[in-house]
């Protein structure tokens, strides 16, 4: 039996079996209106931008927040802070993003005893900076006094280390190849024999190295050229033992000793 309907109902036809109901769709929106939208978007999109950037340029340009107020220094050994900041030169007070950390750098590897060096933003108030300080090796005399040579073969004014042994080489700098020579051959010298040493030596000719270490006692040693380093110092400990004036290592597999 039909059910009766509801005064102020409204019959819903259903479509026959087997008919597919199709759905209603949202109005497409106009290409018109879609893209008055997006234009819309952007333009309140860079006005909150243009509004960030505003507030970010008188935080830190204008209201003083972000100021320096101090340069931190790392990897000193031979130098002292105070020198590093000095070679800095970072004004106090400026806006911290400011500072040309590269220029900083710059100033700061022109130090002689200084390899390298790195500058950086440390927010909010500190430049950092960062050297690596040359390891010097030997000292060499120069047209303006005695200097050091490092582990690079570069040439540096400072004050020598105790210890340190007397490159006998003209022309000496890290493009010379008796001083690129020399400066192998003290790194594989073991450091029982380094402790004695008081010369280096060093010839380059026709393509050809030879370095000779004069040590303590009136005892000389041919390393001969940088080749076979840890060879010619394996064999060198034991030689030095036996009495003698010349210790002759430069062919490590037939080593002499002249008496």
């Amino acid at each position: 039996m039909a059910r009766p309907r509801r005064r102020g109902a409204v019959a819903l036809e259903e479509p026959p079996p087997g008919v597919p109901v199709q759905e209603e769709r949202p109005p497409a929106v106009h290409p018109r209106v879609f893209r008055r939208r997006r234009v819309i978007a952007l333009v309140v999109l860079v006005l909150v931008l243009a509004g960030l950037g505003v507030g970010a340029r008188v935080l830190i340009h204008d209201a003083g927040l972000f100021d320096v107020e101090g340069v931190s220094v790392t990897g000193t050994v031979t130098l002292s802070p105070d020198e590093v900041i000095a070679a800095a030169a970072v004004a106090r007070g400026v806006p911290l993003a400011d500072v040309d950390t590269a220029a900083v750098a710059a100033r700061v590897a022109a130090l002689p005893a200084v390899a390298t060096a790195w500058a950086e933003q440390a927010w909010p108030h500190t430049v950092a900076v960062t050297v690596v300080e040359r390891v010097p090796v030997g000292v060499v005399a120069t047209g303006r006094g005695d200097a050091l040579v490092d582990t690079t073969g570069a040439v540096y004014a400072g004050e020598a280390p105790p210890g340190l042994p007397r490159f006998d080489i003209s022309g000496a700098g890290p493009d010379d190849p008796a001083t690129r020579a020399a400066v192998a051959a003290l790194g594989d010298l073991p450091p029982s024999v380094r402790a004695e040493l008081q010369t280096v030596d060093a010839t380059a000719s026709a393509g050809s190295t030879q370095v000779t270490f004069e040590l303590t006692k009136n005892r000389r040693v041919r390393w001969g050229s940088p080749d076979r380093g840890p060879d010619k110092a394996a064999v060198l400990v034991p030689l030095l033992a036996q009495p003698g004036h010349v210790f002759d290592v430069a062919s490590p597999d037939l080593p002499t000793v002249t008496r």
